[in-house]
């Protein structure tokens, strides 16, 4: 397979769409899938999981999961902490199958699953849980690329929780980044995420790679791209809201 063929298929998209098929199931609504008519789409979407634990016979003109071209990590459903550490085992592994530019990673992919996965269980609090996947992609340059996303109530209105004040959803998401800043009330809340940024931060200074990290929720969206150590948080654009968290995490080499 081509691998600039598997970059049509981002692992966000698949857990969008798993998690719309998920949701759709859980409410008791009738599901039927007609797959892409692009073949190599269709592997992807189902070497990555976008299908898994629909009812039977749900699902009409989807290949196999046939030989895939890439490490990847299909997408898992998260309900406890057990499955966010195995997921960000998981993780680790992808990026150490036959990756040398990618392996120094491990350490900070782990934290970020960890952290992200965790801060998904515990402030999303939605039926369906939190969902992650990843995959490595080999092209002119080595792509990670990691995708963490849950339909709870959103970093915005989590964050409003505590400081009302902030109805801007760019703004809240933008604060809630900073160190110390947390909706619970428990000052010794409100690190994760900048110890996921410490820790890009160290495998930089090692690592010819630069990182990016996009999280949306709500009407809101933050883009942070890290090369040398500077975070500058930036508006993206959000061209509908989201209802609950999405995060994609991209580590990518350079020549």
């Amino acid at each position: 397979m081509d691998a600039r063929a598997l970059l049509d298929c981002h692992p966000m998209f698949a857990i969008r769409l798993r998690l719309f098929l998920d949701w759709h199931v859980a409410a008791g609504h009738p599901v039927r899938v007609i797959g892409p008519q692009d073949e190599r789409v269709a592997q992807q979407l189902v070497a990555l999981g976008a299908f898994d634990g629909l009812p039977e016979k749900a699902v009409d003109g989807l290949p196999g999961a046939t030989a895939y071209g890439t490490a990847l990590l299909a997408i898992r459903r998260l309900r406890a902490w057990t499955d966010v550490e195995e997921a960000s085992y998981a993780a680790m592994e992808v990026l150490h199958q036959q990756a040398i530019e990618l392996a120094i990673w491990g350490e900070p992919v782990h934290m970020a699953v960890s952290e992200l996965c965790d801060n998904a269980l515990q402030h999303g609090k939605n039926a369906l849980g939190a969902y992650v996947a990843a995959d490595r992609v080999s092209d002119e340059v080595e792509h990670f690329r990691l995708a963490i996303a849950d339909l709870g109530i959103g970093i915005p209105e989590h964050i409003r929780a505590r400081h009302p004040e902030w109805q801007d959803d760019t703004a809240a998401i933008t604060k809630a980044l900073q160190r110390g800043v947390t909706g619970t009330g428990d000052p010794h809340r409100g690190n994760g995420f900048s110890e996921v940024v410490d820790d890009v931060n160290r495998a930089l200074v090692r690592a010819r790679s630069a990182v990016r990290i996009e999280i949306r929720s709500a009407r809101g969206g933050v883009l942070l791209d890290l090369v040398d150590g500077r975070v500058d948080p930036r508006p993206a654009t959000v061209e509908r809201p989201r209802r609950g968290t999405w995060i994609t995490y991209t580590v990518a080499t350079i020549a």
